[in-house]
């Protein structure tokens, strides 16, 4: 019997979300894969998704979910991941499709099936929070949540809020609040601390396979759009870190928090405020806050996985 956590991964690809799937695919037992509206429109991160499993090869269910988050309007990261998501590549012709265009239904389904299921949620949260007003049951059910999203210092999109949790905050305070067995934020605190460079391109790029071709380009791209807006070649590699907080926890130093999500502030909505005084009096944290990871080996762990996962051991 595999050791491997269950898993669904809810995601918005992007080239992390994309590592993240492979990562997966390596050290889970990789149930189903879920997509969000986020880093780009929903058509586009879920041809994305599905391209990420056709050259992987990965017999891996994709539903695609929420188009729009609860309240607000869409918001999407050209600037970051391209108008597509995918920007870099040169692609091959997608033929795989969708399993189902009904993400919530699937994740209501499979947490009320299947024992020990966790769930990775690397975009906006709006697939999940629709699940859980749909199905409060599922959120004891399911094991808990491991979310790549918030900050507790600054944000990215604004000044306050990191770009997952700032597309839909609505979703963000109802699953925070929701009364989760667990629940693990991997903020931009703790992944501005895994960074891609040129060195882990040109790693990912020598394994020499059209799955790490892909990556590899994927992130060239991720390189030159950061030195567009910050002037350096370098840039978080959020996403693998939610996968890492199960898979290999012993890389993630993390304490336990109160957080909440601001949803009104003018300056400071989608800001997940990480109450840092730890344990007092009224204050029942919610939260185990990543804030530190050791950052080379989880390279490593990256750059075994996808060479694992196109077929070419190291």
């Amino acid at each position: 019997m595999s050791s491997k956590p269950k898993i669904i991964l809810d995601c918005d690809p992007g080239l992390d979300d994309a590592v993240a799937i492979v990562v997966a695919a390596e050290h889970t037992d990789l149930i189903g894969i879920t997509t969000v509206g986020g880093n780009a429109p929903l058509i586009d991160v879920t041809n994305n998704a599905l391209l990420t499993c056709q050259v992987f090869d990965l017999e891996v269910p994709v539903h695609s979910g929420a188009v729009r988050p609860l309240v607000a309007e869409p918001l999407h990261a050209p600037e970051v991941h391209g108008e597509k998501g995918f920007d870099g590549p040169n692609l091959p012709e997608l033929t795989r499709s969708v399993d189902s265009d009904d993400a919530i239904g699937y994740i209501i389904e499979s947490a009320r099936s299947i024992d020990d299921l966790w769930i990775v949620a690397t975009g906006p949260l709006t697939n999940l929070a629709m699940a859980f007003e749909q199905a409060p049951d599922i959120v004891t059910k399911i094991n808990g949540v491991s979310w790549m999203g918030g900050s507790a210092a600054e944000g990215n999109h604004t000044a306050a809020a990191e770009f997952n949790a700032l597309v839909d905050p609505e979703a963000v305070d109802q699953v925070f609040r929701a009364g989760l067995n667990w629940l693990f934020m991997a903020g931009l605190d703790l992944t501005h601390q895994f960074n891609t460079d040129d060195a882990l391109q040109a790693a990912v790029e020598a394994i020499g396979t059209p799955g790490s071709q892909m990556i590899a380009d994927l992130m060239a791209n991720y390189l030159n759009m950061m030195d567009n807006i910050i002037g350096v070649r370098s840039g978080g590699l959020h996403d693998p870190c939610a996968v890492l907080a199960l898979t290999h926890p012993d890389l993630i130093e993390r304490s336990m928090r109160h957080v909440v999500c601001e949803l009104d502030g003018t300056h400071t909505r989608g800001m997940t405020l990480v109450d840092q005084r730890g344990y007092r009096d009224g204050v029942t944290p919610n939260v185990h806050w990543g804030h530190t990871i050791k950052s080379d080996a989880a390279k490593q762990v990256v750059i075994s996985s996808v060479a694992a996962q196109s077929g070419h051991q190291l």
